[in-house]
């Protein structure tokens, strides 16, 4: 249990609020009431639930969402359809990564290097400073005139499912970068790493914030920067919260092939082995975010598992997920005596590549050091690079052939690993 969970279990014993949710399916509460019956917690800190995920349990057990509406008020609200979080998996799995060449050199700039981004606004203002947000929006003139927090204007918040109307007045809101052209303003909302989904608060209050502020057309999009990588999606809300729709989507590499050309049947006949190593078997889907992890593990301290978590904005289980992940495949290594972990030699040479396509091969030859995974990739060669032929009966017995694991862990570990064979598939040209 997070401090989160603890802290909003009190509040919710000590408070009547569930009694009136069930009434009419919202309560205000004040800042005031959830500091004093959460052991004085920090209020914006409790209210801060931006993935599906981080929401504490007594939230996710009742279906509820919670909304500032002034400074120092909330509303509570039931919101059955979950439309508080708009999910993200599906469009950036399956959005194509297109190779973007900007007129400009961007090596010519050494305050600004694509290889160390380790914040969203330097994410951003790199996709801005080669063109990348000009190629997306078709827009020829584009000026950063908005970023960090402010207070909002007032605006009406319809709640999904009784339609009740909020009236929010006077809430902060922060902004990661907005971008004025002639005709339009676009508000962006950036993420380090790839997320599930995301409370689209985080678009929706400067969207109707911005919208009374301006007579311009005023377009929310999502950004996320992973190991190379740049999406951006468009999104358009509709009358009531929790009503939007993707309008378009794009992912880009900048200077670099969406694929890494690859002999594999070659890499394979070079490829040695080293005993799997005395470590949870990994349990992290996304290795684009591993190799974040190892890219701004100096700049952004990620030497433990409770800034990895903050890093990537989740919870600290899923921190552990990560580090373990690093430190199965040999990137990072463990401090004496320490909870504190070190890039490893391999980990160097990875944090060090000038490209994506370099760090990704260093990442697939550390995976073809670990046996199972050694003798999955063999596999999947000889099934012509069939994902579809490895499925779950084929690759926990692998697993287990290889770790002393049970039946039922070595087929929930299975799906972990054919989330690294797709990477593998997806970012590795066989020819």
């Amino acid at each position: 249990m997070t401090q989160n969970d603890a802290a909003w279990g009190k509040i919710f014993e000590c408070l009547p609020l569930l009694p009136e949710i069930e009434r009419q399916g919202y309560v205000y509460v004040s800042a005031e009431d959830i500091k004093k019956a959460s052991d004085k917690r920090e209020p914006r800190l409790l209210a801060k639930q931006d993935t599906k995920n981080s929401r504490p349990d007594v939230f996710k057990h009742n279906n509820l969402s919670i909304l500032p509406v002034e400074n120092g008020k909330y509303i509570i609200f039931r919101d059955d359809p979950v439309k508080t979080y708009y999910p993200l998996e599906k469009i950036l799995a399956e959005v194509p990564v297109e190779e973007y060449q900007p007129v400009k050199d961007y090596r010519e700039y050494q305050s600004l290097d694509v290889r160390n981004l380790s914040s969203e606004s330097q994410a951003i203002d790199f996709a801005n400073l080669v063109s990348l947000l000009k190629t997306f929006t078709n827009e020829k003139e584009l000026n950063l005139t908005i970023r960090g927090r402010q207070r909002s204007e007032k605006f009406r918040v319809v709640i999904p499912g009784n339609h009740h109307t909020v009236e929010v007045e006077g809430v902060q809101i922060e902004v990661d970068a907005g971008y004025e052209s002639p005709e339009k303003i676009y508000i962006f909302e950036a993420k380090l790493g790839r997320v599930e989904d995301f409370n689209i608060r985080q678009l929706y209050y400067p969207f109707k914030d911005w919208s009374c502020k301006s007579t311009k057309e005023i377009i929310p999009l999502f950004f996320v920067y992973t190991n190379g990588l740049f999406y951006i999606i468009q999104f358009a809300f509709g009358e009531e919260y929790g009503e939007l729709r993707c309008v378009k989507s794009k992912c880009f590499t900048v200077n670099e092939p969406a694929k890494q050309p690859l002999n594999l049947k070659q890499l394979l006949a070079e490829s040695r082995t080293e005993p799997e190593p005395d470590v949870p078997y990994p349990q992290a889907n996304d290795l684009d975010k591993v190799i974040d992890i190892i890219t701004n593990f100096h700049s952004a301290g990620l030497t433990n598992k409770p800034a990895i978590a903050e890093f990537f904005d989740f919870d600290e289980r899923q921190g552990d997920y990560y580090a373990n992940a690093g430190y199965y495949l040999g990137l990072l290594k463990r401090v004496p005596s320490s909870t504190e972990f070190e890039l490893t030699r391999e980990g160097e040479f990875i944090a060090k590549s000038e490209n994506r396509s370099r760090r990704n091969l260093l990442l697939l030859k550390q995976m073809l050091k670990r046996p199972s995974f050694n003798e999955v990739i063999r596999l999947f060669e000889s099934k012509n690079r069939d994902l579809s032929l490895l499925g779950v009966d084929v690759l926990a017995p692998i697993i287990q052939k290889h770790v002393e694991l049970n039946e039922t862990t070595a087929s929930r570990r299975a799906s972990t690993v054919m989330s690294w064979m797709r990477w593998v598939n997806n970012n590795m040209d066989f020819g």
